[in-house]
């Protein structure tokens, strides 16, 4: 009977380290490298000028609302002729699948975050202890379906240059260098772990500010990218400037240690239970584990008071883009649904069905709105389902 139940627990044993080993087998080799990249653009003019204290939260939405009704063309948008133009290093984290897949090995997932995230949005917040990371990786789930993925960290975002943050941290430049990255992994110009491998295919899939930016991208470059996917988007930001502000902003070298090094123009949300009324669902909802949305805020990134100057910058029709789009945004997102009667994208209209107008050429405008489910998307119970769809779309849009 000893020998017996030792044998049992030896089967048992050896069951559990297959099983993990299998998990681990299952995991994208991923290496972090860095971008060299060279990019102008025009510098987005003020009408009037950008408030010095920008960082309160009322100034802030006071600032914005009165950009959006002076009638510029997106906040700071299209005034000036400025031009401004530097040399970058760009964070990446380049993943290759564990599932070969033949006809996806041209193809490739450009990964672009929100503001006050990084590149670890797309890989279950990097895995934190106690979590089913696999539950919230994206890059995990894409791999499994074959395709390699890059993730960027924004300019002034993680592991990527940080320079003027009013200046020089704008969307306009930020979409100029997604452009160059792009147009990089086409030609083959990516070194690194890339290996200079050229990529017939790109798919773009943003979320937040990555997915306002995917939508200048579009609307600039038409032809860069194949297909968006863009989560956390519905085209009207502008409802979700108080729930953002509901963080409260400040340096991000006053919020956080980690950031001491980083000048006055970087700000951190600094207010946690702020953080999750904007990016999680409120009111009793659910749908999300408490102890992540307290890990994201602990491990929270910043944003640039130039990226929220301009946030409005990409927010325009893309009326030659020509490929298809996948919008998956939750019904609570407060972000870019919110209204008087609080976060629901289904009232008093569907918002996600009315983005299409953004991409009037589109072969295709398909979307989900998942239940019980914020503005950060990936974070939530439902995101392994919406990732089990978002490959579904791209699989039957040929990719």
């Amino acid at each position: 009977m000893v020998h017996h139940a030792a044998f049992t627990a030896f089967t048992a044993l050896v069951a559990l380290t297959q099983a993990a080993t299998l998990r681990r087998r299952a995991e994208p080799t991923c290496t972090d490298f860095l971008i060299p990249v060279s990019a102008s653009s025009s510098k987005m003019i003020p009408a009037g000028s950008i408030p010095a204290n920008l960082q309160n939260p009322t100034v802030l939405t006071d600032y914005l609302a009165s950009q959006l009704e002076s009638g510029v063309a997106g906040i700071l948008g299209g005034v000036g002729n400025a031009e401004q133009s530097g040399n970058f290093m760009m964070s990446a984290r380049y993943c290759v699948p564990a599932v070969t897949v033949a006809s996806r090995a041209n193809t490739i997932q450009y990964l672009q975050h929100a503001i006050t995230n990084t590149k670890n949005y797309w890989n279950g917040l990097t895995y934190p202890v106690g979590f089913d990371g696999d539950m919230y990786s994206y890059s995990k789930v894409a791999s499994d379906n074959g395709y390699p993925t890059i993730a960027i960290d924004n300019l002034g975002s993680g592991n990527s240059s940080h320079p003027d943050p009013i200046a020089v941290v704008q969307m306009a430049l930020q979409t100029e260098i997604a452009a160059k990255i792009i147009e990089m992994l086409r030609a083959g110009q990516v070194e690194g772990p890339v290996g200079g491998k050229a990529y017939s295919k790109v798919i773009y899939v943003g979320h937040s500010y990555g997915s306002i930016q995917g939508n200048a991208l579009a609307a600039t470059f038409p032809d860069a990218v194949d297909t968006y996917v863009l989560t956390g988007y519905s085209g009207d930001f502008i409802t979700g400037v108080v729930p953002l502000a509901a963080g409260l902003a400040e340096p991000a070298a006053v919020v956080m240690p980690r950031f001491a090094d980083l000048p006055v123009g970087y700000l951190a949300q600094s207010y946690e239970p702020g953080r999750v009324y904007g990016l999680y669902t409120v009111n009793g909802v659910g749908g999300f584990d408490p102890a992540i949305a307290q890990y994201d805020f602990d491990n929270e990134g910043t944003v640039a008071v130039g990226e929220l100057a301009t946030l409005f910058y990409g927010v325009t029709p893309a009326d030659k883009f020509t490929g298809s789009v996948f919008v998956v945004t939750g019904q609570q997102d407060a972000i870019v649904c919110n209204n008087a009667n609080g976060a629901d994208c289904l009232s008093p209209t569907n918002k996600i069905a009315e983005a299409a107008g953004f991409f009037p050429a589109a072969s295709d405008y398909s979307y989900i709105i998942p239940n019980k489910t914020g503005h950060s998307a990936n974070l939530h119970y439902s995101s392994p389902d919406s990732f089990a769809k978002i490959h579904t779309y791209l699989g039957s849009q040929g990719y």
